[in-house]
């Protein structure tokens, strides 16, 4: 009994051990996603019909943690992608040819606040046939421009036609490839944007670059060569990477980066602000001496809405400033006009003070949000004038003077 004792312990267990091992090793790889590009062509292509979409993405990762993080009517929703693109799309239904079944749907998804900006997506069907049958068509692709974060104002994202080539090579020792992955901890979809790269030794800004994709950055020319990726986007709080652009593992918070096929990630995933904080929208720009803003202001003007979207529970209080405290003109919208971009002969004129100014600037931004949504019950304004000025009159920065201010109240 003894000796069997012994051979057991110095012959069988170990072969055990071994099997054990190798069974572990085995079920681990059996169960291990597959390498990137294998992920990438198992995606299928959308086929002919209509999709009720719940997400668009640029990085094929973020479109399938999403989709693994949400279910609709107790599944998760599927990905698919279209051959002249390469954003993943993410969609909770699919027809052939059902209008009135997408259209249902999507109005459904839309009663919830996760899923407000849902939209149709037609792959491979003549809207020019459809449009001469329905006229809502064409309200339903406007608004889902508005829908797709993708899409936003300002960014220069890829056309919806636009074959986007491979990363590029890299031929310039100086030149380095790098993406910024920046998604929403809230809903975990992309956040289009600009990430601002500094240099970090002579504490300068180099170029800024936009989220989600690829690009091609020049090293410094301090010896460290080291940078600030700053991401700095309207109702998110501030988040920042320090490292040597030529070994990025040197940064001090290495869970935010990888690379892999030649390309540096650096990942953001972006907290929302809180309750008694103030947002400045230095984005939003005003005709002179007028209460009716610029195109540009839409990108900031649409991440507002968002916000207050995603948090049905969010009030806001919308502050007003100008550079000084002159009165002038003051050109306004009339109350049936909601042309809110453009100066045109329909508006009224009056003279009133620097602080009336403030004032109806801020009511223009509450009736937009309330032409787009948002309960005014959820909104209160006060302008300023120029009782609350950054910098002096005369001084080269006086423009940042005039600005809107998002305080949140609650949330």
């Amino acid at each position: 009994m003894k000796n069997f004792k012994s051979w057991h312990n110095k012959f069988l267990m170990p072969v055990i051990t071994v099997s054990l091992i190798f069974t572990f090793l085995l079920a681990s790889f059996q169960s291990a996603p597959a390498n990137k590009n294998e992920t990438i062509q198992s995606i299928p292509y959308l086929q002919k019909g209509m999709y009720v979409i719940v997400g668009v993405f640029q990085i094929l990762e973020n479109a399938v943690h999403y989709a693994k993080s949400i279910q609709i009517n107790g599944k998760s929703p599927s990905i698919g992608k279209t051959e002249k693109t390469r954003l993943f799309y993410v969609y909770a239904y699919q027809t052939k040819d059902d209008l009135e079944f997408a259209r249902e749907k999507r109005a459904e998804l839309r009663t919830t606040k996760k899923y407000y900006d849902a939209w149709i997506k037609y792959v491979g069907i003549n809207l020019e046939d459809l449009l001469k049958k329905d006229s809502e068509i064409e309200q339903e692709l406007i608004a889902a421009e508005n829908a797709k974060e993708i899409k936003s104002a300002g960014i220069n994202a890829p056309a919806e036609e636009e074959f986007i080539p491979p990363p590029p090579v890299q031929k310039d020792k100086n030149l380095y490839n790098y993406r910024f992955n920046v998604i929403s901890a809230t809903t975990l979809k992309e956040v289009p944007g600009y990430i601002t790269i500094i240099d970090a030794a002579r504490n300068k800004a180099m170029k800024s670059v936009s989220t989600n994709q690829i690009h091609q950055i020049e090293a410094p020319k301090s010896q460290s060569k080291e940078i600030i990726a700053m991401c700095d986007i309207f109702g998110y709080v501030k988040e920042q990477a320090k490292f040597k652009i030529d070994y990025p593992a040197s940064s001090s918070d290495k869970s935010m980066i990888s690379e892999s096929g030649g390309i540096t990630t650096v990942k953001y995933e972006l907290a929302r602000h809180k309750v008694g904080e103030i947002l400045t929208m230095y984005h939003v720009y005003f005709y002179t001496n007028a209460a009716i803003m610029k195109p540009e202001s839409k990108f900031e003007l649409n991440s507002l809405l968002a916000m207050l979207k995603e948090n049905e529970k969010l009030k806001i209080k919308i502050h007003g400033h100008t550079n000084g405290n002159a009165a002038g003109k003051i050109i306004m919208l009339k109350e049936d006009d909601n042309t809110f971009f453009k100066v045109t002969s329909n508006n009224t004129e009056s003279v009133g003070s620097a602080k009336e100014l403030s004032k109806v600037r801020a009511e223009i931004i509450m009736r937009w949000l309330a032409e787009n949504g948002i309960d005014k019950k959820r909104m209160d304004l006060k302008g300023w004038g120029g009782k609350k000025m950054i910098y002096k009159k005369t001084d080269s920065m006086a423009g940042k003077n005039v600005r809107v201010e998002i305080e949140i109240l609650k949330g």
